[in-house]
């Protein structure tokens, strides 16, 4: 150490040491680029990992935010009547639980609670001793003008419109199953057997 501190401190001893290690010197300059190199190449990498796992983690703070929730009015026979707050896409069965579930005299032989719920909707669930049924809004003078509710009628009460048998009644409720309540009296055509025609004959008689 002490003789390369003498030979750097005389230029004519410097210069003559470049020249006679000269090759070394670039080998060993070569070495030193290479490990500076690998250094910044590692912080910069390291960075961008980081970058990365905030960005992930904002877009997925993001999908929290835009959650959406939808108002249901769950009442009858549950144990808290209420104004649900759920996420879109719950189904009747959420709006139970939120309710804090069932009494003991429910009766859910109309009720199906897979079907999905829509935004201000309200679902009744009546007692056994009550006419089963999904509510939609169904004023008192619908309720008293005998008109059958295509949404929450069960197969026998379906049979009492003009028209309708056993089968067709199935049909009906087989499309609620799988489609959800009927949006509007017309939809009641998107029901495989029934046409223009006998809507005509049903329309006077029914109601959602």
């Amino acid at each position: 150490m002490k003789r390369l501190m003498e030979i750097i401190g005389d230029r004519e001893k410097l210069t003559r040491f470049i020249r006679e290690n000269e090759t070394q010197l670039k080998r060993i300059g070569i070495v030193a680029l290479l490990v500076i190199a690998g250094f910044a190449a590692f912080a910069i990498n390291g960075s961008s990992d980081g970058a990365e796992v905030v960005e992930g983690k904002t877009e997925a703070q993001t999908e929290v935010q835009e959650t959406s929730t939808i108002f249901v009015d769950i009442g009858g026979a549950v144990n808290t009547p209420m104004l649900a707050e759920l996420p879109e896409n719950s189904r009747v069965e959420d709006a139970i639980r939120a309710a804090g579930g069932l009494t003991e005299d429910a009766d859910l032989s109309g009720i199906n609670r897979a079907e999905f719920l829509e935004d201000g909707e309200k679902v009744y669930i009546p007692c056994l001793d009550e006419e089963a049924g999904r509510v939609t809004g169904l004023s008192q003078q619908e309720e008293a003008s005998g008109k059958v509710n295509i949404n929450t009628a069960d197969s026998t009460t379906l049979q009492t419109l003009n028209g309708v048998g056993p089968a067709t009644a199935e049909k009906i409720i087989d499309y609620r199953s799988d489609n959800g309540s009927f949006r509007r009296p017309e939809d009641l055509k998107n029901v495989s057997g029934i046409g223009d025609k006998t809507y005509e004959k049903l329309k006077d008689y029914i109601t959602i």
